[in-house]
């Protein structure tokens, strides 16, 4: 019987046999094999031995050995035709493609491996949007692990919000590469690429997506807008702080107190009517002098700023009043111009006058009422024209009750008197000073810095004693000890810390409460510094049992 199968176009050497052995075609492969009719004998004696049990076919392989070769053998039967297909393969050219297969596979893991070295992270999806192969990392990446994936398609890990959204269906969709970020189901940000892999037929045959973990880069962007918003809370704040600035550049503020000592000084500064500056140390004496001499008809003129209490009372009268050559042991040989003569013409400013010692102001008030002077060791009298403005931050009524100041005088300098309040009043100033001597500090330093609205709150709140020369100081030691731009709490000064805690601490409590704190305040620290309870009792001037019972009672209090 012939069989339906067409042998020669079986590309190893096989064979057709019928069940009684006798063989019914072979292809040239296996005449090639089989060239003597010894040879053959062998090889169907071999197949003699085998074919007749049926567990034989079909169901493995044999080995057979000619010309020192070895052969796997196969012998499938024929349905329908009670025959045999024999084939024979060269084991050397399958331990070959054996190899070549392990190359491959070797590749295709170290393909791997560079894939994911080069990406946090990388999907292969077959044509039908099923997932394939995944990292193992997977479940670090997308919150589920890799093996569950597996097998699960592109559209329902987008409905689970795992993949969120897919790029990989972006991609079915244009039929090119597309990129995109991903928030994954374990809340990573993902920077996602996908790239189709298409056939002979232009279609999509598999899809690789490859990402990279940015979510370190989007919480600093989320903290970036953060930072933006309080920029802009504070934006028309600064506007008005700039628009101010350009007004009056030397003055920094926009309270109503500011609002109103400017308006004021505009209002003053066009005649030459005495002026008294009053107010605190620091809070900016000084510079509404300068403002008001700038916006003079003398502001071309010298502007002679002297601080009555900087200079010692035996020098005081030829600093003041200048001297002749010859005046005194030590003086210059060719004699000095005083500080109020080099004034003529222009703005003296006396700082802190009420320093002044009693016979200095009597001579100081004979300048004042007649504007001519001598110089020490002089007899000439010298013209003087100038605007008299005065400060103090002492309280120059009192003094004169108290005879240490003399009253003409301060009715002489006290024609205007304008007072500036402290930083504590006038707290919505403390941000725009406070972004001006960051400013400041930027281009004295060359470090650019910022305040948090923790730090700006802490620093609002407090009382500032020494006002505004306390808060630059403050803001420049900040500047030079912090290391980021962004100025937090942290970097603060314990006393502005504790004053603002402790200020707000005592707000809405009673009495009771008030002092049961301060007292466990005083007992924790003698216990810490004496560690025992008679130490405690020595520097408290308390007994020792109640030492023991104060102690235990905060001590476990502080535990629990």
């Amino acid at each position: 019987m012939k069989s339906h199968i067409d042998i020669n176009s079986i590309c190893i050497a096989a064979s057709i046999y019928s069940s009684s052995n006798q063989k019914l075609a072979s292809n040239k492969y296996f005449d090639e094999l089989f060239g003597t009719e010894t040879e053959l004998e062998a090889f169907e004696h071999f197949i003699s031995i085998n074919v007749p049990n049926p567990a034989n076919i079909g169901t493995g392989y044999f080995t057979y050995s000619i010309n020192n070769k070895e052969y796997l053998v196969s012998i499938i039967e024929i349905a329908k035709e009670q025959n045999y297909l024999i084939t024979l393969q060269d084991t050397s050219l399958l331990n070959n493609a054996v190899k070549k297969m392990r190359v491959v596979r070797d590749m295709e893991n170290e393909f791997y491996e560079i894939l994911g070295a080069i990406h946090d992270d990388f999907v292969i999806i077959d044509n039908k949007g099923v997932i394939i192969k995944v990292l193992d990392n997977f479940d670090k990446m997308y919150g589920i692990p890799g093996e569950e994936a597996i097998g699960k398609t592109i559209f329902e890990m987008e409905e689970r919000k795992i993949f969120n959204p897919s790029v990989a269906i972006r991609v079915f969709r244009s039929g090119k590469a597309e990129t995109m970020l991903q928030l994954t189901g374990a809340n990573k940000y993902l920077m996602c690429t996908a790239i189709p892999i298409k056939g002979p037929d232009n279609e999509i045959i598999k899809i690789i997506s490859y990402t990279r973990d940015v979510t370190k880069y989007e919480t600093l962007k989320s903290e970036y807008n953060k930072l933006s918003e309080t920029l802009e809370k504070y934006s028309a704040e600064l506007e008005h702080f700039r628009s101010s600035r350009n007004a009056h550049p030397s003055i920094i503020g926009s309270s109503n107190a500011i609002k109103n000592i400017i308006e004021t000084v505009d209002k003053v500064s066009k005649f030459d009517a005495n002026i008294l500056f009053t107010g605190e140390s620091g809070v900016g004496k000084t510079m509404f002098a300068k403002l008001t001499h700038s916006q003079s008809s003398r502001k071309d003129g010298p502007f002679i700023e002297i601080n009555c209490g900087a200079i010692p009372d035996n020098l005081l009268e030829s600093e003041l009043f200048g001297y002749e050559k010859g005046a005194f042991t030590g003086a210059n040989k060719e004699g000095k111009i005083g500080l109020i003569e080099l004034a003529n013409n222009g703005t003296l400013f006396l700082d802190e006058i009420g320093d002044l010692p009693l016979h200095m102001q009597v001579k100081l008030l004979k300048v004042i009422q007649e504007k001519k002077l001598i110089r020490v060791g002089g007899t000439e009298e010298i013209t003087v024209d100038f605007r008299l403005i005065s400060a103090t931050s002492k309280k120059l009524n009192d003094m004169v009750d108290n005879g240490e100041f003399r009253e003409e005088l301060f009715y002489r300098i006290n024609v205007i008197t304008i007072h500036i309040p402290s930083l504590r009043e006038r707290k919505e100033d403390i941000f725009s000073l406070c972004m001006h001597f960051l400013e400041k500090c930027k281009n004295r330093y060359g470090l650019d810095r910022t305040l948090s609205n923790t730090a700006i709150d802490y620093l609002t709140e407090y009382n500032w004693p020494g006002n505004i020369r306390e808060l630059e100081n403050t803001i420049e030691r900040l500047v030079l000890t912090s290391d980021n731009y962004m100025i937090t709490e942290d970097y603060l000064p314990s006393n502005i810390k504790s004053q603002v805690i402790s200020t707000t601490h005592i707000q809405n409590k009673s009495l009771k409460s008030i002092l049961a704190e301060v007292e466990k305040k005083i007992i924790l620290d003698a216990y810490k510094k004496h560690g025992t309870t008679t130490g405690v009792a020595k520097e408290l001037g308390i007994s020792q049992p109640s030492a023991s019972l104060k102690i235990n009672q905060y001590i476990k209090k502080t535990d629990e």
